[in-house]
C-alpha cells in the first residue's frame, strides 16, 4: 500500500496538517499552496475540515472547483480517505470504490481541542468588537454543547454574567457546574431584552425578528454555529444590533494548533 498522502483542498489548517505529516511521509496537494502537485495514485487522501462547501470539496485557496470525484481519480485501490466530517454521498462514493473512510473529526480529543480554540477566538473577537468590558457584561449563550460551555467558562473568568439557554435539561445541569445561570429556550426572547451579548452555538434557526426587536441597540450578536448568517444578519441591521459572523474560528485564528492536532489524529489512524 502506498504510504503517500494527497491533500485535496483546505484552508490554512490543512497547510499545517500537511507540514506536520511531511516530517514523516511524502505529501502532495491540490489547491493548497506550493506543495508538490499530485502524480499517480495515493494510499491516503486527506480532505479538509469541513470537507465540503457548496457541493464540492472545501477549497478556499483554490481558483478551480474541486468535485468529490477527484477522490476516485487519485486514490489507490483499497486506500484511505481522511475527512473532516462525513455525508451519505461521501460514504457511498468510498464504499463503491473500495476505500476506507475515516472521519477524523469524530475523534473526541480533537473535537474538544477544536471547541477550546473556538471559545478562545470567540472571546478575543468579543473584546475587539465591544466598547464595554466583559467584566459584568450580561451574556446569553444558546446551546449547551462543548463550544457553549467552554465559551461560558472563559467569559465567567472575565467576570461576565452568563446564562446558558438550552432545550436539554442535561445541558442546563452542566451550565450549573460552570457556575452559570440556565434557562429553557422558551425564555430566550425575554433573556434577549437585558443581554449585552448574545451568542448562538446552535446550527438551527432559533432567532426570529421578534428576538432581535427585543434586544437593546448596540447589543452584540455573535454567530458561532455553522449556518447561514441570513436572516439574522438582516434582522440585526434593522434593529441596530451589532452582528458578528464567527464560524470556523480555529481555521482563521489558530490554524497551526488546529492543523497539527488534525495531523496527530490522521497519523494515529493511518
Amino acid at each position: 500500500m502506498d504510504n503517500r498522502f494527497l491533500f485535496l483542498g483546505g484552508d490554512r489548517r490543512s497547510i499545517y496538517t500537511a507540514r506536520a505529516i511531511l516530517r514523516r511521509r511524502t505529501v502532495s496537494a491540490m489547491g493548497l499552496g506550493d506543495l508538490p502537485a499530485p502524480e499517480g495514485r495515493y494510499g491516503n487522501i486527506v480532505l479538509p475540515l469541513p470537507f465540503m462547501k457548496n457541493g464540492s470539496i472545501n477549497a478556499p485557496m483554490s481558483e478551480v472547483d474541486m468535485p468529490l470525484s477527484l477522490i476516485v481519480q487519485y486514490a489507490e485501490e483499497g486506500g484511505t480517505v481522511f475527512s473532516g466530517g462525513s455525508s451519505p454521498e461521501l460514504v457511498k462514493l468510498c464504499g463503491s470504490s473500495g476505500l476506507r473512510l475515516v472521519d477524523y473529526f469524530a475523534d473526541e480529543p480533537l473535537t474538544l481541542k477544536n471547541a477550546a480554540l473556538t471559545a478562545e477566538a470567540a472571546v478575543a473577537l468579543l473584546i475587539q468588537n465591544t466598547e464595554f468590558s466583559l467584566c459584568g457584561a450580561r451574556v446569553v449563550i444558546t446551546g449547551g454543547g462543548r463550544i457553549a460551555l467552554l465559551t461560558a467558562r472563559l467569559l465567567r473568568a472575565f467576570g461576565s454574567e452568563v446564562c446558558i439557554c438550552a432545550r436539554s435539561a442535561q445541558q442546563r445541569a452542566k451550565a450549573a457546574v460552570e457556575y452559570c445561570r440556565s434557562a429553557d429556550l422558551t425564555a430566550l426572547r425575554k433573556l434577549c431584552e437585558d443581554a449585552d451579548i448574545v451568542i448562538n452555538t446552535v446550527p438551527a434557526q432559533l432567532f426570529s425578528e421578534e428576538h432581535f426587536r427585543s434586544m437593546q441597540p448596540c447589543t452584540l450578536f455573535m454567530e458561532l454555529a455553522t449556518k447561514s448568517p441570513l436572516p439574522d444578519e438582516r434582522y440585526a441591521e434593522k434593529y441596530g444590533v451589532h452582528y458578528v459572523f464567527a464560524s470556523g474560528l480555529p481555521g482563521k485564528h489558530s490554524p497551526k494548533t488546529a492543523g497539527e492536532a488534525i495531523a496527530e489524529v490522521i497519523l494515529a489512524k493511518a
